[in-house]
Parts: structure tokens; C-alpha cells; sequence
């Protein structure tokens, strides 16, 4: 028993995943707890079928029509916990299931619930690179199917929607599962493929990959020129008929011809492939039930295409495509063969994106996935993936996923691999069948006609797509996307994106995109910028190189950018201005110039100015009519109904900032200055057991916002019914909306406006023009901030007091403010970045930060009144044993060197020495080391009762780990210039 009871202990402990590349990126795997048992597993003692690429255990077997009780209550748990459904309502639909399964062995999800089944069987599927995109699933309901031809138009539909002109979007299409009594198959492996047609023993004529399918569809009556690039029929089954065969209408399949740049001869091979991969041959395990037909589409990476045309059991023309680049392929040495696949690689990649298809490459897709495991772990606690199915077959080591362990287990729902249909099937008589006519569906006809001259374009005009990127360190550029968003949503279907979220790949694909963007610190990309600028830099390289007039393209996808900074700093919008040129020399065309928004001035106005004038254009340019581009918003927008429950404080960060956070708990608060100081600085050593750092690495902290003043927010709250600031609240998604209600989890009022949301910042003009017409407040105090909203030398008057939402409600007392508006226009609260003060090695449970306390004078009607910092006066004033959540920023340019008898000069003013005092401890712990460069400390602080840390580093020089010291007083009067042996260091008093 005791035996026992350990073997289970152990099975139910985390899995701890490791990335080799990065040290920082840990992962606790405990999602795999929930996995499924599978008979005959892959993985034994003493065999593992790991590398196989459809081992017999994950084929699956014909399943019974009986419905699965236990995968019912489990999906329905899932289903419940996702859509936040009440325990009455619960109840109510588990006694229909049942009740239906009782009476007829089978049950009937909603469209809703088989949706939602379809998307998470997607993001339970260990072999996908791509599933960050998981959420965003097309789905389309064929369960009402009665005939083949049913079918058909229903994967036409599908496939018409996931093409999209080229501009991809991800679809699937779920007809009647096994236990309905009907089934239904597609016999191809995709939708659309190429037929493999063997003339001679031995020898193919196009994909070799398709021989037995291609038999089977001329078995059938299809009777097609023989040629590389057959389109094959789709091949459908309906009931215990023999199936039936359509042939895809040519409109409805897009292909790109494959060329390349430098090397004509290439282009003279004649390669195209096409647009839309759909694969149709897994079924769907769901809630108990197994659906056979399914068809799922999303888009290429390009190595997919590459391993088509270079592997021998497919088209097999690496040495063809080899050649025709003149290389020598008799000296395998000389590694033709990689060159020749990174060579075609980049031909698929820019060809795609000519025809403005989408496309993304191995290393996007990567990056892109290693942004999902850490999203997984946040929001599941693990990712079920495939080691060997993920990592793409070129780049190997220079790709993320390759350094990343992984975990491979099986979850429900669950896409399954199936044994071929025609294995089994029992045909019905002779088999003389004849291809069917192409059938057009009505969509097929009408675009057919938009094309040839736009006939009935004003009857049956669609919304048009425009996607908006933000990129941010405080929020406020998500804010004005989210506002963007309300505008545009009234005549175009709009997505907004973190660009940390979005894959460069899509540009030329889009037909409208808008970037609203802050610069963070000497003209840099704010965090969630920092990717996005990178891979927009090497896209740019590749679509320009050997172009000369890429700046002249017309018809570009339109674009415009939206930059907030301050004049302060030199480099003004730097960032906005860098991703308005890089967009530009993509050659997408400017909707409109680039607008700036300054600090210093009114914001609300330039927005309000820029928003008015792209949506006008933007209207115009696709001959729509242009609706009121309204910036306020309406009551609907700040609905909130009761939630089941709140998520931890710990989960609702990870959710709202997309990141790992660990909690820490407070040792001790030491002041580090004297009592006669001008100024306040503190050591702060708090205690973990997670977190993974180096020295010049940065620790993000999440400040909170007291509580007096949460209860006086929470007093101007107007709530529903019985709602109080305790009672868990979510926002009620109006379409318009989505996006902007989702930033913030199920959570009381109280815990919203203490841990996620920025109550110290100043109330925008459009916060205040948004809020009249949902608030309630005396009518003198309506005219005031009617004046306010909509006179900007009265607002800026106003605003430059620096008022708080905390000192707003003070000063307008009788004012009653829905509480869904705090949680929509409330900008996120952001965590405060700290350069970290010791060295993991000296104390490896703990991290140390040397704070300076903000503290400043703003303007009053009174003259001034002093504020403080947010999160440093917090930390000035925690007790011990608080916990506070927090994460390690990595900071790779600010680290020790790697070969210790490097030489280090430190500079640093006040609490400027933080990160050099983990240097110094650092290289303590290897002072046994022999040859150990020197290391020469030059700090600045204002007088001699400021100096910081002066006791450890005289210890330190006394100990020869601190070659020199040398500190400059700003403030002292008659003080000399201190001198060192290896120069200067002057200052200004």
C-alpha cells in the first residue's frame, strides 16, 4: 500500500520542462494529469513509438455507437468552466443530456458547444505548431447534411471562406457524428491535393504521395488529363452508399507559381502548389461522441511546401531544383542539398507573399509557439506537444523549439487519425460511376461576377477586414486601439492584436491595418513591440532585396500609424516612425500620414483628429457609406452580469500581461540613507523559491492600489441589482467589443481596481466624454464636465493638476459611474521594472532591490501638494511577510562578461549602483577564481548622507574584489574632483 501511495505521489507531481537555449524559461507541466489513458500506449518500458508516423495506437479504432458517459461530464466541464455558465443553467443541461442519451443513445450539442469542442480539439493537438490561433477557429455546422451533394456545398462554403482572396483564415467543418446513426466520410486526405497517376510500374506523374487515391477516384469515373498538378475530386460518403465524387470548382482553388529572384532557370521547372491546406481525414472525439467527417484548414508554413517538392517519396525534385542554381551535385560535402531546400524555402516564402497568400516560415512559427507553451502553462498549467512533430524539418538548432522540452499526452476533445474509408467500405453493386458536373454554388457565382464587373456589388457587398496593432509599457496605446476598434467595428470586421501576437507573414494579405504605438525609453520598442520590429525588419529585407522599387508599388494593402510619445525625450515617436517606414518600403500604401501624439498637449484631441479622418478614408476608399464615427460609447458597452467566481489574483495577471509570475514574500525593508537625507531609498530582500535570474536582470513588480482609495472608487460605482464592489463580476461581450472585455477576468470590483487596473492616472478627455452619457451626477457638476469633454483649454487646464480617477470622484461628489466603465476604460496597471540588487549565486533564494521612493510636487488650486511614486512607496512601506507577484525581465545586454578576467568600469548615480551591486557580489563568490579582472566603481548621490551601500563596498575594496571606488557628491559644497588611476570623474553642482 505504501508502495502504492508513493507510485501515485510521484504521478501526480509536476513535470519539470527545461529549455536548453534559455535558462530563464522553466515550465511546470501539471495540465498532463488530466490526460487520457490510451490501450496499447506508444510509450512502454522498454519500446517507445515516438518516431512513427501513425503508430497503431493512435489509429483509431471503429468505435462503438454507445456514448462515452465519463468524456460527457468531463467536456461539459470544461465547457461550463470556459463560458462561465451559472450551476442552475448547468444542471438544466446536463439533465437534457442525459435525458437524450437515455432515450436514444445520442445526444445533440448546441452549435455553441461543438464549436467550442472543435476549437479546443485543436489546441489539444500535441502535433500542431500553429495552434496559437486556436481561438480564433472558424466553425461551420454540417451536421444537417442529407445527401453528398450536402456536403459538398458545405466544404465549398468553407473552402471560399478560408481562402478569402488569399487573406487565410482558419475553418473547420464538423458533419453527423457515428452515434447519429448516419455515416458520413471524406475520403481525401485534403480538401484540395494533387493526383498522383502511375503510367508505367515505377513511374508517377505527379504526387506519388496520392497513387492509390488517384485509382480509386478514376475507379469512380473521374477521367482527367494526365499532368503534375491534377487537382483530385472530392470523394464523399453519405450513409452505407457508395460515394459519390464532385470536382472542385477552379474558382474556389487558388494556386501561387513557385519562382525565384536569382535564378531563372528555376522558374523554368514550372512549380506552383496551392494556397489552402485542409486536412479531411481525422476524425473529431467529442464529448462523448465520434464525429468521422471533418475537414480543418489554416494556413502553410513553408517548410510544408519545401518537404512536397524535395522528399523522394513525394515529387522528389530536390536535385532537379539543385541544378537549375547551378550547383555541383556529385560532392555531397559541399552540402547542396541544404542550400538548395533554404533556397526553394525562400522561393515559397516570396512567392506566397507576391500573390499576397499567407504564408509563415519555420522560424516565425517557432517563435510564434513558444509564445503559446508560455500562454498554455499561464492558462492550464501545460501543452501537450510532439517534440518530433513540432520542431520543423530545417533550422534544427537555430529555431526555439528545438532547445525545448516537451510533453506528449493525450486530452479530449481530440482530433484522431482514422483507417483509410475504402479500407473497410463494402461497395454496392458494380461501380460505373461518372465524375459530377462542377457544381457553383451561388457564392461562387457571385464572386465570379464581382470579379467580371461588379454586378450587384451595392446588394451584396461584405464588410471588409482591418486589423489593429498596438504595442505598449502602460496601456495606454491598447486603450486607443480599443477605441480604434468601437469606431471601425461599425462598418468593417476589426481584430486587434498585441503585436508580440501577430505574424509579420499576414501583411501582404491584409486590406486594412492601423498600428497604435508608444516608444519606450531612448526611441526604443516597448516589450510587446520588440519582435514585431525585429521579424518586420527581416521581412522587409526579404520582400526588398534585389528590388529596386519597392516604394513604388501601388495597391498596396492601406495602412496608417498612430505614435504617442513625449517631446520630451529626443527621439519622438521613434518607433512609430520606424514601423510607418518599414511599412512603406513593403510597398503598403498610406491611407494616411503618420500622426504623433504628444505628451505634453492634448492626446485625446490627435486622436480624436487621426480616428475621424482614417475611418472617413478608409470608408471612402471602399465604397462604404461612412456612419458617425463616434469616440463615446453607449451603456451596452459597460454591462457586467454576476460571475460564477473569481481566478486567483495570480491567474488574472498571467492573463491579463501574458506572462510567467511567481510570488515572493517580503524578508525585510532596510533604509539605506540617513535621517537627515533629502531623499528616500531603501534595500528590499524578498524570498522565492521560482525564480531564475542573472545579474543586470530586471524584476517586474506588481504594485497595488490602496486600499482607501479602491473604496472610495468603489462607492461611485453604480452596480446591477444586487451587485456590491465583493460580488465577482465579468463584462458582457458585445460583438463590437471583443477584445476590450476580455483583458479583464471574472473578478470582484474590489480586487479590479486593487490589483489590475491604474487608478492614479488622469482621466482623458474621452474618458469624460464617454462617461456622460451613463453617468448620474448633480446638473452643475454635468455642466462642468460637459465643459471638460468637450473644451480643451478648460480640460488642459484641468489635467495639468494631475488629478487622479481617485481625485476626480473626490472633487465631482456627486457623480455615479457604471462599474463596467472602470473595468473597460480604465487603463491595465502595469508592472514597475527594478534593476535586480544581488547575486543569485551569494544568495539563491532570495532577490534583493535597491529602490529610490519617487516622490514630487504637482500643481494645486492651493499651490503644490506632493505625490509619490506608485509601487516604490509601496515598497518603502510593506511589511515583512507580505507576498507580492512578480517576474524576471531578462536583460541580456546588461550582464556580467563571460570570461572573468575581463575588466569592468561601473557607473552609476544613486540608485543608478543597484544592478553593479550583483556585480560586485558576483564576482565575491569567484574571488577564489585566480586572474580575476578589476573592477573600478564611479558613483554620483547628492551628499554624503545619500550614499548607498557604502559599508558593503568599502568591505569590498578592502577584500581587492573592488579594484577602486570613486564617488562624486552633486550637492556638497567646496568638494574637490575626485581622481582616480584610470581617469576622471567630474560632475556640476
Amino acid at each position: 500500500m505504501a508502495t502504492e501511495l508513493k507510485a501515485e505521489k510521484i504521478a501526480r507531481e509536476p513535470v519539470l520542462l527545461t529549455n536548453v537555449q534559455d535558462s530563464n524559461l522553466v515550465l511546470f507541466d501539471t495540465l498532463h494529469h488530466k490526460g487520457h489513458q490510451v490501450d496499447d500506449t506508444c510509450c512502454q518500458t522498454s519500446l517507445c513509438q515516438g518516431s512513427i508516423m501513425q503508430p497503431k495506437a493512435m489509429i483509431r479504432p471503429q468505435p462503438g455507437i454507445g456514448v462515452n458517459m465519463g468524456e460527457v461530464e468531463d467536456f461539459y466541464k470544461q465547457y461550463f468552466t470556459a463560458k462561465n455558465v451559472n450551476e442552475e443553467d448547468q444542471a438544466k443541461r446536463i439533465a437534457e443530456v442525459e435525458a437524450s442519451i437515455k432515450s436514444s443513445n445520442k445526444y445533440d450539442m448546441t452549435a455553441d458547444e461543438l464549436e467550442f469542442g472543435s476549437r479546443t480539439a485543436w489546441r489539444n493537438a500535441p502535433r500542431c505548431i500553429g495552434r496559437i490561433q486556436w481561438s480564433k477557429l472558424k466553425f461551420f455546422d454540417g451536421r444537417d447534411v442529407k445527401s453528398t451533394k450536402d456536403m459538398f456545398d458545405k466544404i465549398c462554403e468553407q473552402i471560399e471562406y478560408g481562402t478569402n482572396n488569399g487573406n487565410i483564415r482558419s475553418a473547420i467543418v464538423v458533419f453527423p457524428s457515428r452515434q447519429s446513426g448516419v455515416e458520413c466520410r471524406i475520403w481525401n486526405g485534403e480538401y484540395i491535393s494533387y493526383a498522383g497517376f502511375e503510367v508505367s510500374p515505377g513511374v508517377v506523374v505527379g504526387d506519388p504521395n496520392h497513387v492509390e487515391f488517384t485509382k480509386i477516384c478514376i475507379r469512380l469515373g473521374w477521367n482527367p488529363p494526365v499532368s503534375r498538378f491534377q487537382v483530385l475530386p472530392l470523394v464523399l460518403q453519405y450513409g452505407d452508399n457508395n460515394p459519390d465524387l464532385y470536382e472542385i470548382p477552379e474558382s474556389l482553388v487558388l494556386e501561387v507559381q513557385i519562382s525565384h529572384s536569382k535564378y531563372p532557370k528555376f522558374d523554368q521547372l514550372g512549380l506552383k502548389w496551392f494556397a489552402v491546406p485542409a486536412v479531411c481525414n481525422m476524425g473529431m472525439d467529442c464529448g462523448g461522441q465520434y464525429y468521422p467527417a471533418t475537414g480543418f484548414n489554416g494556413w502553410y508554413m513553408s517548410t510544408e511546401i519545401v518537404r512536397d517538392f524535395c522528399d523522394p517519396a513525394r515529387y522528389d525534385l530536390l536535385k532537379k531544383i539543385a541544378t537549375s542554381m547551378d550547383m555541383d551535385t556529385t560532392k555531397p560535402a559541399i552540402f547542396w542539398k541544404e542550400f538548395a531546400a533554404t533556397e526553394l524555402n525562400v522561393a515559397v516564402v516570396t512567392s506566397f507573399q507576391k500573390s499576397n497568400v499567407t504564408i509563415t516560415d519555420h522560424h516565425t512559427a517557432s517563435e510564434t509557439f513558444m509564445h503559446h507553451i508560455e500562454n498554455e502553462q499561464m492558462l492550464r498549467g501545460g501543452c501537450p506537444a510532439d517534440w518530433v512533430w513540432v520542431v520543423p524539418p530545417l533550422g534544427g538548432s537555430l529555431l526555439p523549439v528545438f532547445h525545448q522540452e516537451m510533453l506528449n499526452y493525450k486530452l479530449k476533445p481530440s482530433y484522431e487519425y482514422q483507417t483509410k474509408a475504402w479500407v473497410r467500405f463494402m461497395w454496392k453493386g458494380s461501380v460505373q460511376g461518372k465524375a459530377r458536373p462542377k457544381m457553383l454554388s451561388f457564392r461562387s457565382i457571385n464572386r465570379a461576377m464581382m470579379l467580371c464587373g461588379g454586378i450587384m456589388k451595392a446588394a451584396l457587398s461584405k464588410r471588409r477586414y482591418c486589423t489593429i496593432l498596438y504595442a505598449t509599457e502602460t496601456g495606454i496605446s491598447e486603450g486607443y486601439a480599443n477605441k480604434l476598434q468601437r469606431i471601425f467595428g461599425q462598418a468593417f470586421h476589426v481584430e486587434v492584436l498585441s503585436m508580440d501576437m501577430y505574424d509579420v507573414s499576414r501583411l501582404g494579405g491584409e486590406e486594412l491595418l492601423f498600428i497604435v504605438t508608444s516608444t519606450f525609453g531612448n526611441g526604443e520598442a516597448p516589450e510587446n513591440g520588440k519582435s514585431f520590429e525585429k521579424n518586420l525588419i527581416k521581412f522587409v529585407e526579404k520582400i526588398t532585396s534585389g528590388s529596386k522599387d519597392s516604394n513604388e508599388t501601388e495597391n498596396g494593402p492601406l495602412f496608417s500609424v498612430f505614435g504617442l510619445g513625449s517631446s520630451a525625450y529626443p527621439n519622438f515617436c521613434a518607433f512609430a516612425k520606424r514601423v510607418d517606414d518599414l511599412l512603406k518600403k513593403l510597398g503598403m500604401e498610406r491611407l494616411s500620414d503618420i500622426q504623433t501624439a504628444d505628451e505634453k498637449k492634448n492626446q485625446d484631441l490627435a486622436f480624436r483628429e487621426w480616428s475621424t479622418k482614417v475611418y472617413t478614408k478608409a470608408c471612402s476608399s471602399f465604397g462604404m457609406q461612412a456612419k458617425s464615427a463616434a469616440n463615446g460609447a453607449s451603456v451596452q458597452d459597460f454591462k457586467v452580469s454576476s460571475a460564477t467566481e473569481s481566478v486567483s489574483v495570480i491567474k488574472g495577471l498571467q492573463h491579463i500581461h501574458k506572462k510567467l509570475i511567481s510570488t515572493c514574500e517580503v524578508l525585510s525593508v532596510e533604509s539605506l540613507v540617513s535621517a537627515d537625507a533629502n531623499c528616500s531609498t531603501v534595500l528590499v530582500k524578498f524570498q522565492h523559491d521560482q525564480l531564475l535570474y542573472s545579474p543586470g536582470d530586471h524584476l517586474a513588480i506588481f504594485p497595488t492600489n490602496s486600499k482607501d482609495k479602491v473604496e472610495k472608487l468603489c462607492q461611485s460605482c453604480i452596480f446591477e441589482d444586487e451587485m456590491n464592489m465583493d460580488t465577482p463580476v465579468s463584462l458582457i461581450d458585445a460583438p463590437e467589443n471583443e477584445g476590450v472585455m476580455s483583458r479583464i477576468p471574472p473578478a470582484t470590483m474590489f480586487t479590479a481596481l486593487t490589483n489590475y487596473l491604474d487608478i492614479e492616472c488622469t482621466p482623458r478627455q474621452c474618458d469624460l466624454e464617454a462617461m456622460l452619457p451613463v453617468c448620474k451626477c448633480d446638473e452643475d457638476q454635468r455642466q462642468k464636465l460637459t465643459q471638460l469633454s468637450t473644451d480643451s483649454n478648460a480640460y488642459n487646464a484641468w489635467a495639468e493638476l494631475k488629478p487622479s480617477w481617485v481625485d476626480f470622484v473626490t472633487e465631482f461628489s456627486s457623480v455615479r459611474i457604471p462599474a463596467g466603465f472602470y473595468l473597460t476604460e480604465l487603463p491595465v496597471l502595469q508592472p514597475r521594472y527594478y534593476s535586480i540588487s544581488n547575486s543569485p549565486s551569494m544568495y539563491p533564494d532570495q532577490v534583493h532591490l535597491t529602490v529610490g521612493v519617487l516622490e514630487y510636487q504637482v500643481k494645486s488650486e492651493n499651490g503644490e501638494r506632493q505625490k509619490f511614486g506608485l509601487c516604490s512607496k509601496l515598497l518603502e512601506t510593506i511589511v515583512p511577510g507580505t507576498k507580492i507577484y512578480a517576474f524576471v525581465r531578462r536583460f541580456p545586454d546588461f550582464q556580467l562578461p563571460s570570461a572573468i578576467k575581463s575588466d569592468i568600469i561601473m557607473v552609476g548615480a544613486g540608485s543608478g549602483l543597484a544592478p553593479f551591486r550583483s556585480f560586485w557580489q558576483e564576482r565575491t563568490e569567484l574571488a577564489s577564481e585566480s586572474g580575476a579582472g578589476e573592477l573600478h566603481l564611479f558613483q554620483g548621490c547628492r551628499t554624503k548622507s545619500s550614499l548607498l551601500h557604502a559599508e558593503e563596498i568599502n568591505g569590498a575594496v578592502n577584500s581587492k574584489v573592488i579594484t577602486s571606488s570613486v564617488t562624486a557628491f552633486s550637492r556638497e559644497k567646496d568638494m574637490q574632483r575626485p581622481m582616480s588611476k584610470i581617469g576622471y570623474w567630474s560632475v556640476e553642482s
